[in-house]
């Protein structure tokens, strides 16, 4: 029943952000730019005195154009998995609030240009607005792309979050346990959007 769920709202948010994405691409071949992972995996590392807390979620969306650099990635964040059930009720309830910001996501540009008949690995940087817990932050994030054949195949990005930079308070009484810049790291595989 929980998997069900989870499907149809990743592919609701799928069909969601692939409009976003593409809605801000003109002409006729709007869509053979375009690049999808729809099961990407998002990491955070928080330390505490007591346990670290390291979360995945593997419902991460991208989506990449390579004729407009356009990059558009968001996470469901109620998606994210603790080992620790009651710090991830405590994450979703008094943290981050996901009922009322259910999603972070990151609109930007690929800053430069990159040469996609050329295979290999390439350093990249990314440029653009980050909206987490109601808060957008313009940013740039450092990553690498993976160019096979012609295509962007793969991304990953670390980067790292103050959460006063969002809004993300922690009650006095824990402040000292949790640290207050969180390391995040992604990694999305891509494949050809089709219409």
């Amino acid at each position: 029943m929980y998997g069900d769920k989870c499907r149809v709202m990743r592919k609701m948010l799928l069909m969601i952000i692939t409009a976003i994405s593409l809605s801000a691409f003109t002409g006729e071949s709007k869509y053979a730019d375009s690049y999808i992972c729809d099961n990407g995996r998002a990491h955070f590392f928080a330390s505490t005195p007591f346990e670290n807390i390291s979360p995945v979620s593997n419902t991460a969306v991208c989506v990449i154009n390579t004729k407009t650099k356009k990059v558009i990635a968001k996470v469901r964040m109620a998606s994210f998995v603790f080992a620790n059930g009651l710090m991830q009720e405590h994450f979703n309830e008094n943290y981050i609030e996901s009922e009322k910001y259910p999603y972070a996501t990151l609109d930007a540009e690929i800053v430069g240009s990159l040469d996609y008949t050329k295979d290999g690995t390439y350093d990249v940087t990314l440029k653009g607005t980050l909206d987490l817990h109601g808060v957008k932050k313009e940013r740039e994030i450092k990553g690498k792309l993976v160019i096979k054949n012609g295509q962007p195949v793969s991304a990953t990005a670390d980067f790292e979050v103050k959460l006063v930079d969002h809004s993300i308070k922690i009650p006095t009484a824990v402040i000292a346990k949790i640290a207050e810049v969180v390391k995040v790291d992604v990694a999305f595989n891509f494949k050809k959007y089709e219409k």
